[in-house]
Formats: C-alpha cells, sequence, structure tokens
C-alpha cells in the first residue's frame, strides 16, 4: 500500500514538474525550445521583420 503511494505521488510529482517546465518555455517565445536557438538564422530574419514593420509604422 506504502509503494502504490510513493509511486502514484512520484507520477503525478514528474508529470506537475513537465507541466510547469513546458508552460515556462512556452512563455519565452517559439525558439524556447529549439536545440538551433544560439544559431538560428530565421530567429534573427524574425527579428529583423518586427524592426523593419515598427520602423515603418512610426513613419
Amino acid at each position: 500500500m506504502l509503494l502504490n503511494i510513493l509511486l502514484g505521488l512520484l507520477i503525478f510529482g514528474y508529470a506537475g514538474f513537465t507541466i510547469f517546465r513546458f508552460v515556462k518555455k512556452s512563455k519565452q517565445g517559439k525558439c524556447a525550445t529549439c536545440a538551433l536557438k544560439k544559431g538560428c538564422q530565421s530567429a534573427c530574419s524574425d527579428m529583423m521583420d518586427d524592426k523593419v514593420a515598427l520602423s515603418n509604422y512610426n513613419k
């Protein structure tokens, strides 16, 4: 009985931790989970597109 309770707590604890980590990363943006985020060229182009759109909006 005690083993079942411990296993249940372990499983639900890990599931809660995984959900917490997923939500935390999803708030950081689309490139947070990407393995290539430090050397990704598309992330740079997205940032440049945003800057161009904002600079055109301000004119």
